[in-house]
């Protein structure tokens, strides 16, 4: 459980901007997360497919939040009032509001390029990082020529840590042209579980054990291959 205590109180804490009725002072900070510390050593060479499907999750959702953080990068808006942002980077504008709700964080952004709103995310998190909800919208027709073919998506990510471990999931939803959906528990005891969606249609899944070893299911082939690492 230490792992996970790391990564949800370490990485995973969501600050804000200062809240009127509680007076806390929160400190956007980029959300990120590192699943290589908490997957089976062998994983990677035992069952690669699988441990790529997770390091791409993990990659699309720390991609996801590289806009919700002034790290250093952008330009923070001296004048707000002129500019209607909170900081900048290049023709990116971004705009965010938090509110403290009892023990629960609530936030919302929008990020524009050359003024018109192509993202917006909006969540929620528990101060404690015990578990939390975000979706987020991408318009990329917003971006210029050249964007309008690709498809709009929308993402949901949701996460519960407790005494039992870690329950994840995440979804990208692109319209018509595809859906994926993963899902991952991580126990306690390092056991876990991982399953990878397309369209509706299991594709892959792995179990492991909390000695490292474990298995993976092609769901692609009839009937489903199982193998062992």
């Amino acid at each position: 459980m230490k792992k996970i205590i790391i990564i949800f109180i370490g990485i995973l804490l969501w600050s804000c901007s200062e809240d009127s009725s509680s007076g806390i002072q929160f400190e956007p900070e980029i959300t990120a997360f590192n699943f290589e510390e908490l997957l089976p050593k062998n994983m990677q060479n035992g069952a690669p497919l699988i441990y790529s499907q997770v390091i791409s999750m993990q990659g699309q959702i720390n991609a996801m939040g590289l806009f919700m953080s002034n790290n250093g990068y952008m330009n923070k808006t001296t004048n707000k009032a002129k500019t209607n942002s909170d900081w900048s980077y290049g023709d990116f504008n971004v705009d965010h509001s938090y509110d403290l709700v009892g023990n629960q964080y609530q936030f919302y952004y929008t990020i524009s390029y050359q003024g018109t709103v192509y993202y917006l995310i909006e969540g929620w998190q528990m101060v404690d990082g015990s578990s939390g909800y975000w979706d987020s919208k991408v318009d990329f027709e917003a971006l210029g020529q050249g964007m309008e073919n690709i498809p709009d998506y929308t993402t949901e990510l949701s996460w519960t840590s407790d005494a039992d471990g870690l329950d994840m999931e995440i979804s990208f939803d692109f319209g018509d042209t595809m859906q994926i959906f993963y899902e991952m528990i991580i126990n306690n005891d390092d056991s876990g579980y991982f399953a990878y969606t397309l369209n509706d249609d299991l594709t892959y899944s792995a179990l492991w054990y909390a000695n490292g070893s474990g298995l993976w299911t092609n769901h692609l082939t009839t009937p489903p291959t199982v193998s062992t690492w």
